[in-house]
């Protein structure tokens, strides 16, 4: 992490733990540099960041779907993550870790209880599509049912999210 704030050369380890965790999260090799170069910012600072992140790989996802089903999953789980980290971030929540446990107990412990079920069932949703990225275990019928059903939840969740942004941002 130094290397990246200090903008010095990464070696061979440094970009295959890069990558590791671009593949476990998601996002692009730029987005997560980026992410650990501004990791000690107050996460109020990072909201238009992952909301911006957010809206690429779900339109990303979008765009995709025709072409290559492997990488939309990985797009929408990658929407999934940015959308729990903007909903996070607009509560002063840092989440350090991107790992499923840590965004479940986010969930547990930070979404308003109403809307926890929908947050759950969204996780779960697109963990089934992110294990897709690395297996390829799903029939074409079974995928384009998760896909549908993790679209839906993410709209549902995205217009919580932005509700939350909107009345952060009008208090200001």
């Amino acid at each position: 992490m130094r290397k990246l704030i200090e903008e010095k050369p990464l070696d061979d380890i440094d970009r295959f733990n890069l990558n590791d965790l671009a593949n476990a999260v998601g996002w692009s090799i730029e987005d997560i540099s980026e992410e650990l170069r501004n990791i000690w910012r107050d996460p109020l600072d990072r909201v238009d960041r992952y909301k911006n992140m957010f809206e690429k790989y779900y339109e990303n996802a979008i765009n995709l779907i025709k072409k290559d089903p492997q990488q939309v999953a990985e797009k929408l789980w990658g929407a999934v993550a940015a959308l729990i980290k903007l909903h996070a971030s607009l509560k002063r929540v840092f989440i350090a870790a991107w790992d499923h446990g840590k965004l479940y107990n986010y969930v547990t412990n930070s979404i308003e209880r109403v809307h926890r079920d929908l947050f759950y069932n969204l996780l779960t949703s697109g963990e089934v599509l992110h294990r897709y990225f690395y297996e390829e275990d799903l029939d074409k019928e079974t995928f384009n049912i998760f896909w549908s059903k993790t679209l839906q939840l993410l709209d549902e969740a995205k217009q919580i999210v932005y509700k939350l942004y909107a009345r952060t941002f009008s208090r200001e």
